[in-house]
């Protein structure tokens, strides 16, 4: 009893083999963390700030929900402080360009992601 005719398994192999070569490209396109990236804050799906990873700095965002430290040091950057009860975007890794593609730090509380783009 065959599992596949001689059509599907080359169908099915095209497929993985398209499939393969998307996700090579996808991650070689990313880059290996070198390059000029923004720090894109954006509340309520708006951008609220925009600043640039490799200038040190601590960023105060206050919205009606409540307020978070955003600190961007040594090219990553984290939420170090934030007055919503759980406490997840504190807790989150320092996002840096390697996790830009697939990485965001959201406090859902205060409607709010942080997301690494490439600059123009």
């Amino acid at each position: 009893m065959k599992l596949f005719s001689r059509r599907e398994a080359v169908l099915v192999t095209s497929l993985l083999l398209i499939c393969a070569i998307l996700f090579l490209v996808f991650f070689l396109l990313r880059g290996n963390g070198s390059g000029e990236w923004d720090v894109v804050v954006k509340y309520k799906g708006e951008t609220a700030a925009r600043l640039p990873l490799e200038t040190d700095v601590v960023y105060l965002f206050e919205c009606e929900e409540g307020t978070n430290t955003i600190t961007v040091k040594d090219g990553a950057v984290s939420v170090t402080s934030a007055d919503c009860k759980r406490q997840i975007c504190v807790h989150h890794e320092p996002l840096t360009p390697k996790d830009a593609v697939l990485g965001s730090i959201i406090c859902a509380t205060h409607h709010l992601v942080i997301e690494l783009e490439r600059r123009e």
